[in-house]
């Protein structure tokens, strides 16, 4: 009888770790979407640097959704790579299309990025 006591409590310590886990910001969540958009772009970055990318989902109903789970690409990663999380990184110089989608749903938006040359190497 005394597991059957400690068993829940064992279970209410486990659910609530991740919860107090101190990871700070929001969580992305899937959700489906119906349109994909890119608040903040990165026209231009200097070969060597990098640029922060923002984009927002929306769903069909018209909710925003700002920590929707999105996959973002480059079609030309000799020239600009992008991250999980939209930061962009110039490799070398020229012009890539950053693309962004919904994980789930079928949302997407492009940017394109020109990379200039490294003035200050």
């Amino acid at each position: 009888m005394r597991t059957q006591r400690i068993f829940p409590g064992i279970l209410a310590t486990a659910l609530l770790l991740p919860a107090c886990s101190g990871e700070s910001g929001p969580t992305a969540i899937e959700i489906p979407l119906a349109e994909v958009e890119i608040v903040t772009g990165c026209p231009t970055v200097d070969e060597g640097s990098t640029c922060q990318m923002v984009a927002r989902g929306i769903t069909a109903e018209g909710q925003i959704v700002t920590n929707a789970v999105l996959r973002w690409s480059s079609n030309a990663n000799s020239i600009v790579q992008v991250d999980n999380d939209g930061r962009v990184f110039g490799i070398s110089p020229g012009t890539a299309v950053i693309t962004v989608e919904a994980a789930l749903g079928q949302g997407t938006d492009t940017s394109r990025v020109a990379v200039f040359g490294c003035t200050k190497c």
